[in-house]
């Protein structure tokens, strides 16, 4: 989902009546910002934070109307865990619906990123937006790898760009244009040199890739051969000519400047 800067808190469930609803309808209204997972609503009494906003509605500046229906913290401890949001859309036809579709397990999460989501997939850092991604989603899929794109690592590595980078591995981004070429159900083994994830090496998977902010920095094989093929890699995409099939090895990709590597099943024609 597209970066959201413009979501205003206009109406708060009963335990919070009163707080803004009282200002005049011309008065700007309380805008929302995004501390990790969670939002943050400043008052005059203090800061609300996402759980205490179940039940109030958002406005976007295009007209869209979300209400947070639930949030619950998923994963133990400060560092790992991170904010499930059940939201639902107002529509004309229907009334409200969830805004995402059911997960695999039958969840309606959202996600909430600090940051804006730019034209070409990658998240830029922008205190003043944030995005949303359900959980089957590619942002909210590499944050819950650990890629948390506010943190840095215990050597002082920012996450940012190898976030960027997991985005693009999940989409199957080879160009790093906000196009993918994956589809459901592919399974990926995904591992990187900070150890944030470590590969599983699944039997019959090789290397697929390796991957920067980006996009690929070079290409094994593809992921989906019938939506594109290694031949059309070079033709679509001229900085990736030559770094096609045998010569793209985790070494080639790590000396290209890979922040992420995976493994996926591979076309027969080059499975070995």
């Amino acid at each position: 989902m597209a970066a959201v800067s413009t979501w205003f808190l206009t109406t708060l469930g009963c335990a919070l009546h009163g707080l803004v609803a009282a200002a005049p309808p011309t008065a700007p209204a309380a805008p929302l910002r995004a501390e990790g997972t969670e939002w943050v609503l400043q008052t005059e009494s203090g800061a609300l934070r996402s759980v205490d906003l179940v039940g109030a509605e958002l406005r976007l500046a295009g007209g869209a109307v979300l209400r947070i229906d639930s949030v619950q913290r998923i994963g133990a401890g400060p560092e790992r865990g991170w904010w499930a949001h059940e939201l639902s859309v107002r529509t004309e036809l229907q009334g409200w619906q969830p805004l995402c579709a059911p997960h695999s397990d039958g969840t309606h999460y959202a996600v909430v990123l600090p940051g804006r989501e730019q034209a070409d997939g990658s998240l830029s850092e922008d205190a003043t937006a944030f995005a949303l991604s359900c959980t089957s989603g590619a942002l909210a899929k590499c944050l819950r790898m650990g890629y948390e794109p506010w943190r840095t690592t215990p050597a002082g590595v920012p996450l940012r760009s190898t976030f960027n980078a997991c985005v693009r591995m999940v989409r199957a981004d080879y160009g790093g244009h906000g196009v993918p070429y994956t589809e459901n159900g592919r399974q990926i083994d995904v591992y990187d040199p900070l150890g944030v994830q470590w590969p599983d090496l699944l039997p019959g998977q090789h290397f697929e890739a390796g991957w920067s902010e980006y996009g690929a920095v070079c290409v094994h094989h593809v992921r989906v051969e019938h939506k594109l093929t290694l031949a059309q890699v070079e033709s679509l995409y001229p900085p990736l000519r030559g770094r096609v099939g045998e010569v793209c090895t985790e070494a080639f990709a790590r000396a290209h400047g890979a922040l992420v590597f995976n493994r996926s099943d591979p076309p027969v024609a080059v499975a070995r």
